[in-house]
């Protein structure tokens, strides 16, 4: 048997083995998808039966129900979700009252004296020297604002400035070496004291602090110059007419004037 006749007869066995092939695929596609359906429907499960003659009713089971305002709002905030949960609620505190106030410092500018009261109750008075003419002491209701044990003005030299409670600007109640000055204006603004006058109340104001201690500066009523008695020589005057000034009695009149020593 020649070559051409071999090559012929491969060919046509090859032929066939490829149409039984394809008819055996066909089979299997047309046959499987069946019983791969009836292979699910028997794997479901039965319910259970009841023995015979039980009346009893049968439990159903009950699908759980999820909360939609619960699930919606936990969905909202998710994570990568652009809505935001409210903050929590903050409760605004009413802001405190002040202190009461429990000192007292009066200071009379016309009088030239300052009366401390303590608890309602006028425990010192004392003479001071407030600012003299072009230097007025700023008159008001204050509170102290800062102190210093020992401070040196920058703005007048350096002058010394014991026990100093600043109550207004520059202004501070201080100690002081003119004492010879004391009740008469002599300052550039300060409150002058007497040194240990200055040092009590530097330790009364911390005693009860600043927001409890109240500055109040005033003019007050000045002192008028003590008239002499009819018949009198005029320039025997008192002694305490002319603690702020010269009292001048003219010998041709009974006119009188002041002249003030600032």
């Amino acid at each position: 048997m020649d070559a051409a006749v071999l090559s012929r007869t491969f060919e046509a066995k090859d032929r066939k083995m490829r149409s039984l092939a394809a008819a055996a695929a066909l089979v299997v596609m047309l046959v499987g998808d069946p019983l791969a359906a009836q292979d699910a429907a028997q794997q479901q499960p039965t319910p259970l039966e009841s023995p015979a003659g039980d009346t009893s009713p049968k439990a159903e089971a009950v699908p759980l129900k999820l909360d939609e305002s619960a699930s919606g709002a936990r969905g909202a905030a998710g994570i990568g979700s652009d809505v935001a949960t409210a903050p929590p609620a903050v409760m605004e505190l009413a802001p405190l009252p002040p202190p009461p106030i429990t000192l007292v410092l009066n200071t009379d500018l016309g009088s030239q004296r300052l009366t401390v009261i303590e608890n309602g109750k006028a425990k010192y008075t004392w003479s001071i020297s407030s600012g003299r003419r072009g230097f007025a002491t700023a008159t008001g209701t204050f509170h102290p604002q800062w102190a210093s044990k020992m401070h040196f003005s920058r703005q007048y030299e350096f002058a010394p400035m014991p026990n100093a409670v600043f109550f207004h600007r520059g202004m501070a109640f201080h100690g002081t070496n003119a004492v010879g000055l004391l009740g008469q204006p002599a300052s550039h603004g300060c409150v002058r004291l007497a040194p240990g006058n200055a040092a009590l109340l530097f330790k009364l104001v911390h005693k009860h602090g600043y927001a409890s201690t109240k500055v109040i500066v005033h003019n007050g009523s000045r002192r008028e110059p003590a008239v002499a008695r009819r018949g009198s020589r005029p320039d025997a005057v008192s002694a305490r007419a002319t603690q702020r000034g010269i009292y001048r009695v003219s010998r041709a009149s009974t006119r009188r004037s002041w002249s003030s020593t600032d």
